[in-house]
């Protein structure tokens, strides 16, 4: 399961909340993110019935980890020459596709969290939790609320978030990532009581075979695993809903289905696993970014990614080709995954 550096975001960010003209705060990532591993998904193989896209512009609230706020709106840095403010990667995907109406109306963001810590946020001054105080003043306007959970499943802030926007927002969906594991298993982190990855080296990434990123994928969709788990617990917000509500993103399955690419030489542009990350715990580099993201798209607008233009690099000969596959790869976890709320075929990768 994903584990983090347990170190809490000194600020949080937000971004407008519906209607309000006011920013409820800026929130940047100091640390890294944290959540489970993920499916292969083998029990959803290849329906042959496809979901409806949505083609309305989601409104969206996020809590959230760094292994998933830069699908997300980015601010400018002043330690990045040249950055600007932008709607983000997830937001330039729906653009492209004509979603109109596509907004991030708050952001919270705590490195290495679990919901239970964004639940807390404000210690009981909902007037300072950007993730409650988003969900409330956007009430029917909010489309989407996210979370991406740590290590620990079941665990208590997800159905805490879950029965506030039951309270406050009847008609959202409930969109839970599954995240890859930090420092590939070998440790973990403050906020689920560890204390790191011991001498785990992001090199080390490299000497992984295909049998094991298989058997993470085996273990974590396993009986009594962490998808299970989550998916009971996801489930029971559902009966609490009278409806389903709530949905499971598979970033993990998709990242482990391109470490599996990767091994094998298929990924134009990357040559190593240790491209894919940029630290011992694992935080993504472009390739690894841009998938999750993918997932998300089809996840959220439950339409295939392939196609999209959006996030090619105009300036790198390999990009548009690893963009198709890692499209191709997003979309399938997503199909596979019999609690995203999205059937359709399985492609073949390239």
């Amino acid at each position: 399961m994903f584990q983090d550096t347990g170190r809490k975001a000194s600020r949080f960010t937000a971004f407008k909340a519906a209607g309000s003209a006011a920013m409820l705060a800026i929130a940047i990532a100091v640390s890294g993110c944290s959540t489970a591993p993920a499916t292969d998904g083998a029990s959803a193989a290849t329906s042959s019935v496809a979901t409806k896209p949505i083609t309305k512009g989601q409104k969206i609230v996020m809590a959230t980890h760094s292994f998933n706020v830069f699908v997300g709106p980015t601010r400018a840095s002043a330690r990045v020459p040249g950055s600007v403010d932008s709607p983000g990667p997830l937001a330039a995907l729906a653009a492209e596709r004509g979603k109109a109406g596509h907004e991030t109306l708050g952001v919270q963001m705590i490195g290495g969290s679990t919901p239970m810590q964004h639940w807390n946020q404000g210690d009981g001054d909902d007037t300072k939790n950007i993730a409650k105080a988003a969900l409330t003043a956007g009430g029917a306007n909010v489309d989407v609320f996210t979370m991406s959970p740590n290590a620990r499943m079941p665990e208590d802030g997800i159905d805490h978030f879950g029965d506030f926007v039951i309270a406050h927002n009847p008609n959202a969906r409930i969109m839970v990532q599954n995240s890859w594991s930090a420092y590939d298993g070998h440790g973990s982190t403050a906020s689920v009581g560890g204390s790191g990855g011991g001498d785990f080296k992001n090199a080390d990434r490299d000497n992984t075979t295909l049998a094991e990123v298989d058997g993470w994928l085996k273990s974590q969709n396993a009986a009594g695993g962490y998808l299970e788990r989550l998916r009971t617990q996801l489930d029971g917000i559902d009966k609490r809903a009278g409806h389903q509500i709530t949905y499971v993103v598979p970033s993990a399955a998709a990242v482990y289905a391109l470490r599996r690419e990767v091994i094998q030489g298929h990924v134009p542009g990357v040559a190593k696993q240790s491209e894919m990350h940029r630290d011992p715990i694992g935080h993504p580099t472009t390739p690894t970014a841009h998938v999750v993201t993918y997932v998300w798209y089809a996840a959220m607008y439950r339409e295939s990614p392939v196609g999209l233009k959006a996030l090619v690099d105009a300036a790198d000969p390999t990009s548009a080709q690893r963009e198709k596959l890692l499209q191709e790869i997003a979309w399938n976890a997503v199909v596979a995954e019999p609690k995203s709320g999205v059937k359709g075929k399985q492609v073949k990768l390239g």
